[in-house]
C-alpha cells in the first residue's frame, strides 16, 4: 500500500495570505505533484491545522484545491481547526459515536487509526484527549486486525522535540495515552504533524515521523524560548510505501524546479 502524507496547510480566506504565503497556492502545487506522480496511492493523508483560524472561507476554499486531488483525502483536525465550521465544508469525513473527527481504516497492508486531539476549550494551542477519544483509542487498538502493521496518526506528539516552545503546547496528557497503548498495542508507526518541521526518532518503541508543514515552517533552532521562530523553508509531502516486511517514507519536495541529471555523467560532475 502507498499513501501521500500531508500536514499543516493553514488555510486562509481567499486572497489572503499568511507570513507572506498563499497556503492554497503550495497545495494546488501538491496535489498537482502527487496526482502527476504518484497514481496508485490509496489516499492522501491530511494531519491537522487544515486552516489557521478555523473560518468558514478557508475551509470552503480548502475543499476546493482538495477536490482536484485524484486519490480520496483523510483530513485530521489540529489545533488551529474548528469542528463545526469544518464540517460545513466536509459533510462525509468519518467520526466516531462522541463527534471527534477520528476513524480507523483496515486495508490489506495495514490498519490506519486517525485521532483528534483538538481540544477547542484550551487557553493555548496543547492538544488533548479526553476520556471518550482515550476509549476510542482502546477501542481501535484492541480491534485492529493482529497480521497487519498499525499505523497511528494524531496532531500533537505526545512527547518533547527540543523545540522549546512547542514543547509547552504538545499532547498534555502523553501518560493517559501512553497507558492505553501499555494494555493494549503498541502501533507499528507514529504519524503527527503540528511542529512544522520534519523529525524523526522512537517514543518508548515506536517509531515516528513529524511531517513537514505544508504552509510556513518553524526554524530549527533549540534555544529559542518564548516565541516560535519561524522560517519559509520549502514545504514537502511524504510518500509512504507499506509492504510485508517494512515501511518506507520518502519525503518529497515539490517545489523545486531546478535540473535533474545523472550523477554517473562526467560532464555534469564536472560542470562549472
Amino acid at each position: 500500500m502507498k499513501f501521500a502524507i500531508l500536514t499543516d496547510t493553514h488555510f486562509v480566506p481567499p486572497g489572503r495570505k499568511i507570513y507572506g504565503l498563499d497556503p492554497a497556492e503550495r497545495l494546488a502545487a501538491a496535489v498537482e505533484k502527487i496526482n502527476a506522480t504518484h497514481p496508485d496511492i490509496a489516499f492522501v493523508i491530511v494531519t491537522g491545522d487544515l486552516a489557521h483560524w478555523g473560518e468558514d472561507a478557508a475551509y470552503g476554499q480548502l475543499a476546493t484545491v482538495l477536490g482536484r486531488l485524484n486519490a480520496p483525502s483523510i483530513l485530521m483536525m489540529g489545533n488551529h481547526d474548528r469542528r463545526e465550521l469544518f464540517g460545513r465544508h466536509f459533510p462525509g469525513v468519518e467520526r466516531d459515536a462522541a463527534g471527534f473527527v477520528q476513524c480507523v481504516r483496515v486495508f490489506e497492508a495495514a490498519t490506519i487509526v486517525t485521532l483528534d486531539t483538538l481540544n477547542e476549550a484550551a487557553p493555548n494551542h496543547e492538544g488533548l484527549l479526553c476520556e471518550a477519544r482515550l476509549a476510542f483509542l482502546e477501542q481501535a487498538l484492541r480491534s485492529a486486525p493482529a497480521d497487519r502493521p498499525l499505523l497511528l496518526f494524531q496532531h500533537h506528539p505526545p512527547f518533547d522535540t527540543g523545540l522549546r516552545y512547542m514543547d509547552t503546547i504538545r499532547l498534555a496528557n502523553p501518560e493517559a495515552e501512553w497507558e492505553v497503548i501499555a494494555r493494549t498495542r503498541k502501533p507499528d508507526y507514529l504519524f503527527m504533524g503540528h511542529l512544522h518541521r520534519p523529525i524523526a526518532g522512537a517514543w518508548r518503541g515506536i517509531p515516528f515521523h513529524i511531517q513537514r508543514a505544508l504552509a510556513h515552517q518553524v526554524a530549527f533552532d533549540l534555544d529559542a524560548e518564548g516565541y516560535i521562530p519561524g522560517s519559509h523553508e520549502p514545504p514537502d509531502y511524504s510518500h509512504v510505501t507499506v509492504s510485508d516486511d517494512r515501511i518506507v517514507i520518502h519525503q518529497c519536495s515539490f517545489l523545486y524546479d531546478g535540473p535533474t541529471f545523472s550523477l554517473q555523467d562526467q560532464a555534469a560532475l564536472n560542470r562549472a
